[in-house]
């Protein structure tokens, strides 16, 4: 049997990622990408997609 302390450590489980066609973009109605997690547009994002590098 397992201790209660050991479930402390165990991480939850990882939300399910929407499948199916991308939404269309607010600002520009081309479709979406699937970028860190989230849906997002890189042309109306440009450079401010992705982790810090610096």
């Amino acid at each position: 049997m397992m201790d209660e302390d050991e479930n402390e450590n165990e991480l939850p489980d990882l939300p399910l990622i929407a499948k199916g066609p991308p939404p269309d973009c607010p600002i520009c109605a081309d479709p979406m990408s699937f970028i860190d997690g989230d849906w997002a547009c890189v042309d109306c994002n440009g450079e401010l997609l992705g982790p810090e590098t610096g």
